[in-house]
């Protein structure tokens, strides 16, 4: 089952790598670029979907992502403003064939990220301004295991940079797949 983050931010993933002009969506962009998911929510100017809570004994209700919402309830309730944007964005970006990677790669790439951020949050790590390369750090794993997720990390910050790459792309990929099973077998995925 695919998350519609993932391919909100996939096809956003993809437009950076092609090095599209973004400026139209200059903060939302910026913050998807930084990992900032509370920001990108925020930044997409559409009210989320409304959620009951159960917190300290009390029902609430409410629209608002909060930084302090557990990663997943703040997902819950992006989903209608995360359609909204993902078509605004793909009319104006349209179809885009990557000569590198497919839509799948792109997906993957964004649940990776998300899968991480999400799990340091959810552990509450200290989440505010944190780095991913921290996120990893701050994971209770062997120092291989975070060797591999470092390269699953630069190779998300290459599709953000693509004009940073060295090697070739299919060799880079090759490296993340190995990271994204890593987070699949150490149960650091969001489902």
């Amino acid at each position: 089952m695919k998350l519609l983050l993932e391919i909100v931010v996939g096809y956003m993933y993809k437009v950076q790598k092609n090095q599209l002009d973004t400026s139209k969506y200059a903060k939302e962009f910026a913050a998807i670029r930084h990992g900032n998911y509370f920001q990108f929510f925020n930044e997409i100017e559409k009210e989320v979907d409304l959620i009951v809570t159960y917190e300290n004994g009390q029902i609430k209700t409410n629209n608002k992502v909060k930084k302090n919402d557990v990663a997943f309830i703040a997902l819950t309730k992006v989903g209608e403003c995360l359609r909204d944007f993902y078509q605004r964005i793909f009319q104006t970006y349209g179809e885009l064939k990557d000569p590198d990677m497919s839509d799948e790669d792109f997906q993957k790439a964004a649940y990776f990220e998300l899968s991480i951020r999400m799990h340091s949050n959810d552990k509450r790590l200290p989440n505010e301004e944190i780095k991913f390369v921290d996120i990893i750090e701050r994971l209770e794993l062997t120092q291989s295991e975070k060797d591999t997720l470092h390269q699953g990390r630069k190779f998300i910050n290459y599709i953000k940079r693509p004009w940073k790459m060295k090697n070739k792309w299919s060799d880079e990929l090759e490296r993340f797949n190995i990271a994204f099973e890593l987070i699949k077998t150490k149960k650091l995925t969001i489902i």
